[in-house]
This record gives C-alpha cells, structure tokens and sequence, in this order.
C-alpha cells in the first residue's frame, strides 16, 4: 500500500450482515487519528472494554458514544468517550468466493 496508516482485520461473526459485512471477510481500516471528526454513520472497529474489538456504525448522542451492528440482532453498545478507543474507520471489504 501506498498509503500510510492502513491496516486489515479480518472479521468475526455476524453483526454486520447486512452491511454486506460477513464472517471471513477482511476489512482495510484507516487509523484514526482525532475521533473528533467522526461522522456518525461511519463504520469503525473500536477497542470495548470487555469485549475486544468490534466493527460497528459510530454514532455520537449527546456525550455519548453509541456502536451499532447492521444486524437487528445485536443491541446497540453506548460507552462513555473516555471508555472506547478507536483504530480505524472502513475503506474497503475483501471477500474470498
């Protein structure tokens, strides 16, 4: 890669089905380097106290921070800012067929 700052996961379960995001699949995250400039909407894998890494939808809610799965089967997480550290954010999905 040319680009600097980006690295790949590969992905664990299900929670992003129907973002086309599926178990198997690799991801090209960019770091993040201010979570300030988020957008909600964005697809981020993010570091959760307890529960690893996850790759969710970020949405910021007043001082909270809300990840949300593509898959009406998992609850949304709500942290606190200061309580999930964020690496990177969605530039690409790889899928062997």
């Amino acid at each position: 890669f040319k680009k600097k700052d980006v690295f790949a996961l590969t992905v664990n379960g299900d929670s992003m089905i129907d973002a086309c995001i599926a178990d198997g699949d690799m991801v090209l995250m960019e770091s993040i380097r201010d979570a300030s400039s988020l957008k909600n909407g964005t697809i981020v894998s993010a570091m959760v106290p307890g529960s690893g890494t996850t790759l969710k939808y970020f949405f910021k809610r007043g001082g909270k921070i809300i990840l949300e799965a593509a898959n009406s089967a998992y609850e949304p997480i709500e942290l606190n800012l200061d309580e999930v550290v964020f690496q990177g954010k969605l530039l690409a999905v790889w899928r062997k067929v």
